[in-house]
C-alpha cells in the first residue's frame, strides 16, 4: 500500500504557519511591547525616566519581595511592579536585571536572615487580616519591598504607601502611581557619583546640629550637608544648591540679608522655616505659664519683597497631636497623652509633588503665612493648611499647660484652613533695589536687581524641621523627626523637608514624577445595593445569547456554502 501526497503545498504553508507562530512566541519573550491605551498613561514611563535608563552604564540588579500567595490588593501592587520593571528593563537592556522573590519559600535560616537584611532599611513585615469561609480571620504577612543592587551599594525601596486618613484601596492605588518616582529616585541614588551641596545657615540662633540630624541624615542620601555662617563674602552661598534657614531667633544684619538675596537674584533657592512668635515647649515646662511674644528677626521687609508676609500668630487646631503630661506631680510620674492643640496636624496639599501622598505633618506653636501683591512673574502653590477648626491668636499669646484641660469651643474656631507653607517660582525682586549696599560686603559688583527663574519656599513654623532630643546636654537620644510621643504615631515631617529640599533643587522634572495621579475606579456599592440585578442576568445572559447567534450564523453559512 503506497501514501500519496494530494495537496503539497497546505503542508507547506501549515509548516511555514507553525514556524511563524514560534518564531513570534521567542520574539515576544525577547522583547517587551505594550500599547498604552490609558487615559493617564498609567504603563508609560516619563521621558526623564527613558532617557536616564537609556543612559545607563552600570548594571543595576533589583530584588522584589512582594510575591507568593498574596491577597487581590496586594496581587495588584506586585503585579503593577513587575510591570513598571519592565518598562524600565525596556529601555535600560542589559544594564539592569530583576527578580521576584517569595519570602515564604524561605527556610528558617534563610527567612532569618532575609528579615534581618530587610530590617536594616527599616522594612518590618506587613500584617494582613482577611476572614476566612468558616468566619475566622486569618493573619498573614507580606513584604511591599524591593533592594536595589549596585556593586556594593543597596538602596531599599518601601513599595507600600500605609497613610491612616485612606483606606486600603486609595492606599494601593497610591503606591501604584508612586513606583516610577520609587525605583527612578533608587537609580539616581545610586548612580549619581557627584553630589550637590546643601547647607543650614548658622548665625542667627538657628536650631542646631542635633536638633536637625533627623533631616540632615535623611539629606545626606542626596546631598553633601554642609553648616555655616555668611561672613562678609558676597558669593559664600554660590555653591550650594538650596539654603535652608531653619527657626532663626535672632536678627539678620542688612550685610546678611544682602548676601542672601544676592544669592537668590543668581538663581539659589531658599528654604525658610521661620516662627514670628517666641514660644518653646521647653520653656513653657518650666513655668506654668509663657507669654508668646512677636520674634523680630530683621526678615520682614526681605520675605515681602518676595510676595510673603509671615503673620506674628499662633494657632490652635482641634485637628491636633499630643504630648505627654505627668498625671501624678507628686512622688512616682505617671506620664499620660494629652491633645495638644498647639501642635497642629497640617493637611498636605494633593495637587503639588512635594506634599502629593504624604501623611500629616505635624507642627508646633504653628504661625500662618499671607502672600503679598499680584506678581505676573512669580506662580504660587500652598502646600500646608490647618482642619476646618482653627483658631488664631495675636500676639501677645498667653500659653498655659493648664490649657490640656480646656475643652474646644466650636465658635472659636472659626478661621478654617489657614496657610502655614507655600512655594512660589519664578523672578524676584530684589529687596535691596534702589538701595545702599551694606558696608563690608566684598566681591558683590554685579549686583543684581531682579532674578533669574528660581525658587523660594517658606514655612511658618520651624518646629516642622527639628527632631526631639531627650538628655541633650549629657546623653542624646534622638526621636524620629515628625514623631509624636502622646500617641507614638509617625507623621510625614521627614517626607516633606525631603521633598521640599528636592524639589527646590530639581532642574530636570525628576519630582513630577510623584505629581502622577491614576483615577481610582472603585465599584459603586450604593447603586449596586439599590438593585441592579438586571446587569447581572445580562452579564449571564448576554454571553451565551451571543454564542448563541454566532452557531446559527456559522451554520447558515455553511448550509448556504455547502449545502446539507
Amino acid at each position: 500500500m503506497s501514501i500519496s501526497i494530494n495537496h503539497p503545498n497546505k503542508l507547506v504553508k501549515l509548516a511555514v504557519v507553525f514556524l511563524g507562530l514560534i518564531a513570534i512566541s521567542w520574539l515576544s519573550r525577547q522583547v517587551f511591547f505594550r500599547i498604552d491605551l490609558t487615559s493617564e498613561k498609567r504603563y508609560t514611563l516619563t521621558e526623564t525616566s527613558k532617557q536616564f535608563m537609556k543612559d545607563l552604564r552600570s548594571e543595576v540588579y533589583v530584588k522584589v519581595y512582594l510575591d507568593g500567595d498574596l491577597n487581590t490588593g496586594f496581587s495588584r501592587l506586585s503585579k503593577a511592579t513587575r510591570e513598571m520593571l519592565e518598562e524600565f528593563k525596556s529601555e535600560a537592556g542589559r544594564s539592569m536585571y530583576f527578580e521576584f522573590i517569595n519570602p515564604d519559600d524561605s527556610n528558617g535560616e534563610e527567612k532569618k536572615a532575609l528579615l534581618s537584611e530587610l530590617s536594616e532599611y527599616g522594612f518590618e513585615p506587613q500584617s494582613v487580616f482577611e476572614n476566612a469561609e468558616d468566619g475566622r480571620q486569618i493573619q498573614s504577612y507580606v513584604f511591599p519591598y524591593a533592594l536595589v543592587y549596585l556593586n556594593d551599594r543597596i538602596v531599599g525601596v518601601n513599595l507600600l504607601d500605609n497613610l491612616p486618613s485612606r483606606s486600603g484601596s486609595e492606599n494601593l492605588n497610591s503606591s501604584i502611581e508612586g513606583l516610577e518616582y520609587k525605583f527612578a529616585n533608587a537609580f539616581r541614588k545610586l548612580l549619581t557619583e557627584e553630589k550637590s551641596r546643601i547647607a543650614f545657615l548658622e548665625g542667627h540662633g538657628e536650631l542646631d546640629e542635633l536638633d536637625v540630624i533627623e533631616a540632615t541624615d535623611a539629606l545626606s542620601a542626596y546631598y553633601q550637608v554642609d553648616r555655616g555662617q555668611i561672613g562678609t563674602d558676597a558669593s559664600v552661598l554660590a555653591p550650594y544648591k538650596v539654603v535652608i534657614i531653619a527657626k532663626p531667633s535672632k536678627p539678620f544684619s542688612e550685610k546678611d540679608k544682602f548676601v542672601l538675596d544676592q544669592y537668590l537674584m543668581n538663581g539659589g533657592r531658599l528654604l525658610y522655616l521661620v516662627d514670628a512668635v517666641n514660644v518653646t515647649l521647653d520653656s513653657l515646662r518650666q513655668a506654668p505659664q509663657t507669654i508668646g511674644l512677636y520674634n523680630d528677626i530683621n526678615l520682614d521687609d526681605q520675605l515681602f519683597k518676595y510676595g510673603v508676609r509671615v503673620n506674628p500668630v499662633v494657632v490652635e487646631d482641634v485637628q491636633a497631636g499630643r504630648i505627654l503630661m505627668n498625671a501624678k506631680p507628686q512622688g512616682q510620674p505617671q506620664l499620660v497623652p494629652v491633645p495638644w492643640l498647639y501642635s497642629p496636624l497640617l493637611s498636605a496639599s494633593q495637587n503639588h509633588p512635594i506634599t502629593r501622598n504624604i501623611n500629616l505633618v505635624r507642627g508646633g506653636f504653628t504661625g500662618t503665612i499671607d502672600t503679598v501683591g499680584n506678581n505676573p512673574d512669580i506662580t504660587r502653590h500652598i502646600l500646608l493648611r490647618t482642619s476646618q477648626y482653627t483658631k488664631v491668636n495675636q500676639t501677645p499669646v498667653f500659653i498655659s499647660m493648664a490649657d490640656v484641660n480646656k475643652q474646644p469651643k466650636q465658635a472659636e474656631f472659626n478661621t478654617p484652613h489657614q496657610t502655614v507653607a507655600i512655594i512660589q517660582e519664578g523672578s524676584f525682586p530684589s529687596v535691596f533695589t534702589n538701595r545702599q549696599m551694606p558696608a563690608g560686603i566684598r566681591g558683590a559688583n554685579e549686583r543684581k536687581d531682579k532674578s533669574v527663574n528660581t525658587r523660594i519656599m517658606v514655612v511658618a513654623d520651624g518646629d516642622i524641621i527639628r527632631n526631639q532630643v531627650r538628655f541633650k546636654e549629657t546623653n542624646p537620644q534622638i526621636l524620629p523627626l515628625g514623631y509624636d510621643e502622646g500617641s507614638q504615631q509617625q507623621y510625614g515631617n521627614k517626607d516633606f523637608i525631603v521633598n521640599a529640599v528636592n524639589y527646590l533643587c530639581d532642574e530636570d522634572g525628576w519630582m513630577q514624577l510623584r505629581g502622577r495621579h491614576l483615577t481610582l475606579r472603585l465599584l459603586d456599592k450604593q447603586r449596586i445595593a439599590e438593585g441592579t440585578a438586571w446587569l447581572k442576568w445580562l452579564n449571564v445572559v448576554l454571553p451565551i445569547l451571543l454564542m448563541g447567534i454566532g452557531s446559527l450564523v456559522f451554520i447558515y453559512i455553511r448550509h448556504r456554502r455547502f449545502g446539507k
